[in-house]
């Protein structure tokens, strides 16, 4: 008899969800990939619907918590941003396709996803916004940051990976995420930290 663990369903159907994408996935595409008939994958799950939020709200659940905790660390704004954004891509390689998923799906579905698990992206939103109000306020970052425009600006760039990220590429998710620290903070450094950066730069070449 084949015996199949949920986790096996699962982690197939957000493979299947990966390649042809939630709606034009069916659930007997679903049991093919994991060798079932369609009936048996009922006696697991009531939907695909089901099957969707499962896919991907253990590992937003994550995400968020270690983001959390990172924010309420004492490490300065620069730094918690560093490890804010380490932490976004390496949960988006660990859980790849998974968290992927989501993020191709429709504004309609993520709505869905949204109301039935409580998980707003709004909450995850406010997180980095206090990282960047930390960081105006301590000096850290420029005065003149917006810091809802950047913080979606922050977030559109590490989440538009779900178009080009595969695992096993030229790149490691900690280089990845060293690169768009970099980028971000080198805009965001007020102009006196920049200066003295650039000043300690020149007398280690000298």
């Amino acid at each position: 008899m084949n015996q199949k663990k949920p986790d096996d369903i699962i982690a197939a159907a957000a493979k299947v969800f990966s390649v042809k994408g939630y709606h034009a996935a069916t659930v007997q595409d679903i049991a093919g990939a994991v060798g079932l008939l369609k009936g048996s994958l009922y006696h697991h799950f009531r939907s695909k619907e089901e099957l969707l939020y499962l896919v991907i709200r253990e590992p937003i659940a994550r995400l968020y918590a270690t983001v959390k905790e990172i924010v309420q660390s004492d490490l300065p704004a620069g730094d918690k941003l560093r490890r804010a954004a380490a932490a976004h891509v390496e949960a988006l390689h660990d859980h790849f396709p998974h968290l992927f998923v989501y993020l191709r799906e429709s504004d309609d579905v993520q709505r869905r996803f949204r109301a039935a698990t409580r998980l707003s992206p709004k909450l995850y939103e406010v997180l980095w916004q206090q990282i960047l109000r930390e960081g105006v306020k301590s000096g850290e970052f420029r005065s003149d940051v917006d810091v809802t425009v950047v913080s979606y600006g922050l977030l559109g760039m590490l989440n538009w990976l779900y178009k080009w990220y595969r695992p096993g590429g030229r790149l490691s998710p900690d280089q990845i995420a060293k690169q768009f620290a970099a980028l971000s903070l080198g805009g965001l450094a007020s102009p006196g930290r920049s200066r003295r950066r650039l000043a300690t730069s020149r007398r280690r070449r000298d």
